[in-house]
């Protein structure tokens, strides 16, 4: 049904996909979801902290890089298109 050359190369795919997630619980099962009793670096917007918003970040800053990464994608597209359009 499938060729040799697709049956390794799923399989390889599928190594790989196996070890990444091996590799993604070793890390998530390393993490401490405490904070740190350090006095000295408590973060006000830890949410883990007990204090501050329930929001870590600056949702406005998250929103213009969105948008200029979407500006820089769709001038970069417009630029592609122009450079390697058929003459």
């Amino acid at each position: 049904m499938f060729s040799q050359g697709f049956r390794r190369a799923l399989f390889v795919a599928l190594a790989l996909a196996v070890l990444f997630l091996a590799l993604l619980a070793v890390t998530v099962l390393a993490a401490d979801p405490t904070p740190d009793p350090s006095g000295l670096l408590i973060d006000p917007l830890d949410p883990r902290a007990g204090a501050g918003a329930n929001r870590v970040g600056t949702p406005l800053a998250a929103l213009v890089a969105v948008i200029g990464i979407g500006f820089v994608a769709a001038l970069a597209t417009a630029l592609y298109v122009r450079v390697t359009r058929a003459r």
